[in-house]
């Protein structure tokens, strides 16, 4: 399976369907709020939460393939939805 990794001048994401995430055990809520989300698809960040992901997938399925799209200066993924990571939730827990 190949996977899309999109970048811009400042930071990059892996896109991942939520089937994708569930396939190796993991939610939105494995994820950090510096990952985005519109509709079934995660953008998960670069730094942190793709090699959460990368790691799982590569446990379950073998070796991940990418390629990557850069979007220049500014991409369109900083305008989307924040993913609600468990750790936010609990964060606004009493």
């Amino acid at each position: 399976m190949r996977f899309t990794f999109y970048f811009d001048a400042g930071h990059g994401w892996l896109a991942v369907s939520e089937a994708q995430a569930a396939s190796v055990g993991l939610t939105e809520g494995d994820f950090t709020a510096y990952s985005y989300r519109e509709g079934d698809m995660l953008y998960l960040e670069e730094d942190c939460d793709a090699l959460t992901f990368v790691r799982a997938w590569e446990a379950e399925h073998g070796t991940i393939l990418t390629h990557a799209i850069d979007h220049g200066n500014w991409s369109p993924i900083r305008d989307m939805a924040d993913v609600r990571s468990r750790m936010a939730e609990d964060e606004l827990s009493f």
